[in-house]
Formats: structure tokens, C-alpha cells, sequence
């Protein structure tokens, strides 16, 4: 299975009506849609943004916009979520089978505590902040090549593998932090979890739909989102 997510998760957030949280994020011309499970809607299409709620999580799907955690600097989408939820734990995920692209990226109270995101073509381009418990044990099975790059190497394995190739695991084992188990064994998520769709006209963050205003790397894999 190839995996593919666009995925923000707000932990404990303080109780909010959706449409009018989706309103205060920046979307704009919202219009009610089907409601679709989450392993449907977690990397949804253009102009569509799915809103719901699983073990005391608060999800929004949409495209585009996870990846505004993953500068160098605050952004202002960041900026809007840690202003509306002062107090809650809040994740961004994103993943791209095609071209190996992932990443997760933790803020909570008022700053960033750990971004980590990479692709086939551009490597590991962000990364900070401490190891999180979740990571370690994915971690302890990696080595710096000469070149400073990280492998990692399996039980059973022959072959190491470039970080690239085992992002999907990181993201997985983060989402347990919150959902109780990795992403890809969730099935009561995956499966029986229904959010809320509505369309849009405008993103939050994006000067139109689909267009990013940062361009602080060499988003090599823009053209397959």
C-alpha cells in the first residue's frame, strides 16, 4: 500500500465548533460536502478539507497545509494554531509514497519541540529539536555514513536503508503518541472514523488554492501533491 497524508492533529484541544475553527484557519467559501472515513480524507483533494475527532484528537485533513510546519521559521499558519489552542499538543504529518516524502512536526506550548521531514530527492531537509520517545527505537538502528547521511539497518536486513525509505516508520510510530497505536494499525481510525467535509476557495497560508508562499528549499516533489 502506498500511504498518502496531509494530516493535522490537535491533541486535547478546547471545545470549538468546526465550520467556525476552519473559519478562523483561513479557508474561505466553505461549503458543506460527504462526510468520508479518514483513511479516505487524510490526504484529501484540492479544495476540500476534512474536520473530526478521534480519541480526544482533533483531525483536519487538507492539502497543502501540514506543510506549512516545516520551515525554517514560525510561519503564519503556525502562528493561528497555537494561538487558537494555547494548550493542546499540535502535530502535522505529511507522507508521499511516490516520492518518499515525510514528515511530522510537534508545537506545543507556543514553540516548536521537534520537525523532522525528508524526500527522495532532497533528503532529510528539516530537522530539529530533541528525539521523541516514539522515534527512539527507529533510531537506535541507525548510523552516519562517511558522507554525515543516516542508514538504517533492520533485523533480517542485508542492505541499509536511506532515511528516505523509513520515513513512513517515523511517521507512524508519531502518530502513536496520540492515537494509542502506529497509524498503519489503527483501524478503528482508518476505517470507522467519518469527518466532516466541506470545499473551499482559499487555504490558509496559500496566496490562491494550491500555491505555497514558502519556497525555502527545493520542493523537488510539489509536482506530485
Amino acid at each position: 500500500m502506498g500511504w498518502k497524508a496531509s494530516t493535522i492533529i490537535i491533541n486535547e484541544p478546547t471545545n470549538t465548533d468546526h465550520f467556525q475553527l476552519l473559519e478562523k484557519l483561513g479557508f474561505t467559501s466553505l461549503r458543506k460536502i460527504d462526510d468520508r472515513p479518514f483513511e479516505v480524507v487524510m490526504n484529501p483533494n484540492d479544495n476540500e478539507v476534512y474536520i473530526g475527532t478521534y480519541k480526544n484528537n482533533l483531525l483536519i485533513c487538507a492539502q497543502e497545509l501540514p506543510m506549512q510546519f516545516f520551515e525554517d521559521h514560525e510561519t503564519a499558519t503556525e502562528s493561528t494554531f497555537m494561538n487558537l489552542f494555547p494548550s493542546s499538543e499540535i502535530c502535522s504529518i505529511v507522507l508521499h509514497s511516490t516520492v518518499n516524502l515525510w514528515g511530522y512536526a510537534i508545537l506545543k506550548e507556543g514553540k516548536k519541540i521537534r520537525a523532522r521531514a525528508g524526500s527522495a530527492d532532497d533528503g532529510t531537509f528539516i530537522e530539529s529539536g530533541e528525539p521523541l520517545e516514539e522515534e527512539k527505537e527507529i533510531l537506535s538502528k541507525s548510523t552516519l555514513n562517511r558522507q554525515g547521511e543516516r542508514t538504517y539497518l533492520f533485523e533480517g536486513d542485508d542492505e541499509a536503508m536511506s532515511e528516505d525509505q523509513v520515513g513512513e516508520n517515523f511517521v507512524f510510530a508519531v502518530c502513536k503518541r496520540y492515537f494509542g497505536e502506529e497509524l498503519d494499525s489503527a483501524d478503528e481510525l482508518l476505517f470507522e472514523t467519518h469527518l466532516k467535509g466541506y470545499s473551499y476557495g482559499k487555504a490558509p497560508g496559500l496566496k490562491k488554492s494550491g500555491q505555497s508562499k514558502s519556497s525555502g528549499y527545493n520542493k523537488s516533489w510539489w509536482k506530485f501533491w
